[in-house]
């Protein structure tokens, strides 16, 4: 077994309301506008085109913050830990989010302060994805200004590369070990802010790889508040390096006593990846962004 990077844990964030309560979990994701779904390892360090800086979590855990907010501050506060200039440790910042996209049927009403928006036929599938994402209001030329927080190309594990033939590192079934990072409620350290990280294995995969099921099943623990998490592989078998493989959005309950039944159900990178795509076509605002040199 590989330990994870510190940059891989530092990627994921504490995702609070305003008051401070925690409501989830959510993490940094950056990539080129113009992302190679196929091949995502194409894109590395040097890459002279601009990255764009996302965080991602659950479109439950936004629709949760909204709806119970007090007072009449609705933003979602991303909690994260940022390196101190000149070495001198990590300290604890938050950032208020007015905005996050996702698929749900009241997108479109979300985005009209933002500008006119294409018109798009929402359907079912749309209202289920349970993924929202939100960017800042810059890409960024250098991936250095953004290494330090978030899940860079070549670390992400697409469907295509699950089912590439012949590609004995990019395979993932079940049985396989995972990383569950988040913050269960109960369970994160006030002070720093550091999230859990828990073992889990793949419980159930290809109905999604066969392309019969939208999410995939793991078997680990995932507690109120691992929602929005990053699932992360293990380096061992025949994946030899950690991969992003997608994130926590729920549990799968005994539907005999309703009780946890310790599977977790996870929204692949696809589905993300879809969801951000989404938001670069229907929103100008995200397209009239200033670069930043």
């Amino acid at each position: 077994m590989v330990r994870l990077s510190q940059p891989m844990i530092r990627a994921t964030v504490r995702i609070r309301n305003h008051s401070g309560e925690n409501w989830g979990t959510g993490f940094g994701y950056v990539r080129p506008d113009e992302y190679n779904t196929a091949n995502p390892a194409l894109h590395t360090s040097d890459d002279p085109r601009p990255w764009r800086f996302w965080y991602v979590t659950c479109a439950h855990v936004v629709d949760a913050i909204e709806a119970n907010a007090v007072g009449d501050d609705r933003r979602i506060h991303l909690e994260l830990n940022e390196s101190v200039a000149g070495g001198g440790g990590v300290t604890t910042v938050h950032y208020p989010i007015d905005h996050f996209w996702t698929r749900h049927r009241v997108w479109t009403d979300r985005c009209q302060r933002l500008g006119p928006i294409a018109s798009r036929q929402y359907t079912i599938e749309d209202a289920a994805v349970d993924v929202a994402v939100t960017t800042a209001p810059t890409q960024y030329k250098h991936w250095g200004a953004l290494e330090w927080s978030a899940f860079p190309p070549w670390t992400h594990l697409t469907r295509t590369l699950l089912l590439a033939g012949g590609t004995s590192e990019k395979k993932l079934s079940e049985g396989d070990d995972l990383f569950l990072l988040g913050f269960p409620i109960g369970f994160y350290h006030d002070t720093r802010n550091w999230p859990t990280v828990r073992r889990g294995m793949v419980a159930q995969i290809q109905p999604y790889l066969q392309g019969k099921a939208q999410t995939f099943l793991v078997d680990g623990s995932v507690f109120g508040g691992n929602s929005g998490g990053p699932v992360v592989s293990d380096a061992n078998g025949q994946l030899r390096t950690h991969h992003l493989v997608g994130m926590t959005c729920g549990t799968r309950l005994n539907p005999a006593t309703l009780e946890n039944a310790d599977l977790g159900i996870v929204v692949p990178l696809d589905t993300i990846n879809e969801t951000i795509e989404m938001a670069l076509k229907d929103s100008p605002h995200l397209n009239s962004m200033g670069k930043e040199d």
